[in-house]
């Protein structure tokens, strides 16, 4: 702030108002002079001369009067000058404006007059000036080495007004205003050597820069003695930066202070945000950084741990987010355009706590398939996670198998509308076990062709296999299955990455328990994208975060419920649990070192199922194998030709439609171990794999049509194309003894003979139309 806006005649006076107010009144007065101005420069153009010269000259003969009456008593002194000073502008602006009006025609000085009179006015702000506002500043000048008409900062400003309230020897220093265009500011007052700062009420701080009571305070510095403390003066800042201010000080008592949350860690910035606060904290040099959300949270005063959300770089440094809301209480619905995959193999299927995207991928470029876990209990959200992910991959030209391990029961939507969906523990393995042989056959060919790593659709498609619900089978009663299970699924973790074959798990916890004590099956999944949604545990350890959690990293367990006013309260309330907002989709998401607290995008259950789910599935066929990959599949799992009509989930059922299915080999052969099993499916002859034996009795050869092969089914979709172009949905309806995704590869391969065309997205019509 210049002396402009703070100097004033060398009068007394006894008027003291903050710098900001009269920052403004010079403001104003500056805005009307230059209004002024153009009224004189154009008022005198115009016809009515006669109401001008009246109003001009009532104007100066106005103001003579007034100034005669207040100076014609001879003992005024300085009142005489102050108010001759507060005529001048009247008395100029009026003697200019009638010889405008007095000048024949239009001359250039008309023009220039008036504005040579409010850059003398602006400059000079006589109103403000002779109102006396900052007299009190004139004895400071000179103790600062100003004189009277030299200018005086806004931070001068602030020392001279403590020196002139305290009088006490201390000084305030380092004086930083926290905004140019206000008056709040923090800065350090030092007290005279060998002495404390003394005490100084909230009265007496406010009264130092006369600004209201409460918002000027005094607090310790870490570090230093009681020679020198902080003041902070926050007159006229949001509730936001107050309360920011206010977890400063309770950083340095309840959190950094020995003995406490953090103790050592200091807060180095912080920032605002419209409703969160930003910390920047590290740990001192030499020490790695430990944050403890729980600690953390209880010493800030917050019951829902939600709001607060810590990040580190695993070495000193972290940032710590405070809502005031939870900031993933609503969240929009998914587009195509965030299923669909970038350059980087990167889709979004949510939103960040701090609003940027959660993005995932599919594939990495420079790695290949990748592997994942999804850990979350019932009603955490992992179905709608799943079911993105798979509508992603279908946009993507991804072949989708899913494994559901519940019987269909926990992935419906995505029947039909993947390359292979899977019911039950028996179909699962047999899924797996066609993987497998798909994995070796990708082999043999990559060494072939002396390829070492995947490309993508070059020349076959990435395949990502689902597996949901997968501690059934890894903990299933028959030895043999489990056995079967863990070894194909760590194989293909380990080995698939380089042939574009990735493999993710849902489960309910990442405890070893919950994948059959496979201790390799949790370590090869955790190396890809792990999703930790609402669990059983809020121990990182017992969850088997060792080795992902970027060090020094702590988190509370996601609640089932979050309330708008904190858990404590709906409880003291009596509100029911149903009151509160579902934390369904909330997880924790770690990807590449980091960890993000994120939300998956809404979805909307009806009836059992997600109608918005499944329309971002699409239309069109799911992407499947090539050609040689699905002989590779039928002949590692006869059941590959038959997977989207099979209804199967049990062993004797099972094999019961085997012994039936034309073309099948019964087999009275015992069980064999699976690891052996597994190796005889190598696929790595120029044959097909021998048919074997499942570790269950089931024989795995060739059997039933493939899929779209299905008798008649082609010939009744000729029929109805012959009446017209079909949409896909109408075909399907007009089908109903076919699953919809064999209609829609029976579309396909008529397309391929030659005998039907799509000419837009699920449109067929007869190519001969």
């Amino acid at each position: 702030m210049s002396t402009i806006d703070q100097a004033a005649p060398a009068a007394d006076t006894t008027k003291r108002v903050p710098g900001h107010v009269i920052y403004r009144r010079v403001l104003a007065e500056r805005t009307s002079y230059a209004l002024a101005a153009a009224g004189m420069a154009v008022g005198p153009q115009l016809d009515d001369s006669a109401w001008s010269y009246l109003a001009s000259g009532g104007i100066g003969m106005g103001t003579l009067a007034w100034l005669y009456a207040k100076t014609k008593d001879p003992d005024q002194g300085l009142s005489a000058l102050t108010r001759a000073q507060r005529a001048i502008p009247f008395l100029t602006a009026a003697g200019t404006y009638v010889a405008n009006l007095i000048t024949p025609g239009f001359n250039w000085w008309e023009v220039v007059a008036p504005a040579a009179w409010a850059s003398l006015m602006g400059w000079l702000a006589p109103l403000t000036r002779s109102a006396g506002l900052v007299l009190e500043l004139t004895e400071h000048q000179e103790q600062h080495g100003a004189g009277p008409g030299e200018p005086l900062t806004y931070t001068e400003f602030l020392a001279a007004k403590w020196q002139q309230a305290t009088g006490d020897g201390t000084r305030l220093v380092s004086i930083t205003p926290f905004r140019a265009d206000r008056p709040d500011f923090e800065a350090v007052v030092v007290a005279q050597a060998g002495k404390a700062v003394p005490t100084f009420t909230e009265v007496q701080l406010a009264a130092a820069f006369d600004f209201p009571v409460g918002t000027v305070k005094i607090r310790p510095i870490q570090g230093s003695g009681p020679g020198r403390m902080r003041l902070v003066a926050r007159p006229t800042t949001e509730d936001t930066e107050a309360t920011a201010e206010g977890l400063r000080g309770l950083w340095e008592t309840a959190v950094a202070a020995p003995g406490k949350a953090a103790p050592g860690v200091d807060l180095i910035d912080w920032r605002s945000e419209p409703h969160r606060i930003v910390l920047l904290v590290a740990s001192p040099p030499g020490k790695e950084i430990h944050l403890p959300h729980t600690a953390i949270c209880s010493a800030f005063g917050i019951d829902d741990p939600s709001r607060l959300v810590i990040e580190t770089d695993g070495i000193r440094m972290g940032v710590i987010s405070v809502y005031k809301t939870n900031p993933l209480m609503k969240v929009r619905k998914s587009t195509v355009e965030d299923l669909t995959m970038d350059s980087k193999g990167r889709v979004t299927i949510g939103v960040c706590h701090d609003g940027k995207p959660a993005r995932m991928r599919l594939w990495d470029p420079g790695q290949g398939a990748l592997r994942g876990i999804t850990a979350g209990v019932t009603g955490a959200g992992k179905s709608v996670l799943q079911n993105l992910i798979l509508a992603a991959e279908k946009r993507s030209g991804v072949v989708s198998w899913v494994g559901d391990v519940q019987g269909g029961m926990s992935l419906p939507e995505a029947e039909g509308r993947v390359d292979w969906f899977a019911k039950g523990p028996v179909e699962t393995l047999l899924m797996l076990t066609a993987a497998h042989a798909v994995m070796k056959y990708r082999e043999r060919i990559s060494n072939e062709m002396g390829r070492g790593d995947f490309a993508l659709n070059k020349p076959w498609p990435l395949i990502n296999i689902t597996l949901d619900e997968i501690n059934r089978l890894l903990s299933h009663p028959d030895e043999a299955m489990r056995k079967a299970t863990a070894y194909l699924i760590a194989d293909i973790q380990k080995t698939g990455r380089k042939v574009g074959i990735g493999i993710r798990l849902a489960v309910q916890s990442l405890h070893l328990k919950d994948l059959g004590d496979d201790d390799a099956i949790r370590q090869q999944g955790k190396v890809g994208a792990l999703f930790l949604m609402r669990t059983a545990s809020s121990s990182t350890k017992e969850m088997g975060l060792d080795g992902i959690a970027p060090a020094g990293f702590q988190m509370e367990n996601i609640p089932a419920r979050i309330y708008e006013n904190g858990q404590i309260e709906a409880l003291f309330s009596g509100k029911d649990d149903e009151d509160g907002e579902s934390t369904a989709g909330m997880a924790y998401m770690f990807l590449d070192g980091r960890a993000k607290f994120m939300r998956t995008f809404f979805a909307e259950k009806v009836d059992g199922v997600y109608p918005d789910l499944i329309a971002l599935y699409g239309e069109d066929p799911p992407t499947g194998l090539t050609e040689g990959e699905a002989k590779a599949a039928q002949a590692g799992a006869a059941i590959y030709g038959v997977r989207h009509t099979n209804p199967y989930a049990d062993c004797d059922t099972l094999a019961q439609a085997f012994s039936d299915a034309p073309g099948s080999k019964p087999t009275a052969s015992p069980p064999a171990s699976a690891q052996a099993q597994a190796a005889d499916t190598d696929g790595d002859s120029g044959e097909a794999p021998a048919p074997f034996e499942a570790p269950f009795g089931i024989p795995f050869g060739d059997s039933g049509p493939d899929i779209g092969e299905e008798p008649g089914l082609q010939d009744q979709i000729l029929e109805l194309l012959a009446d017209g172009p079909k949409q896909l949905k109408e075909l399907r309806a007009a089908l109903p003894g076919f699953q919809p995704s064999s209609v829609s590869n029976a579309c396909t391969q008529l397309k391929a003979k030659g005998l039907a065309i799509s000419r837009k997205r699920g449109l067929w019509q007869l190519a001969d139309n």
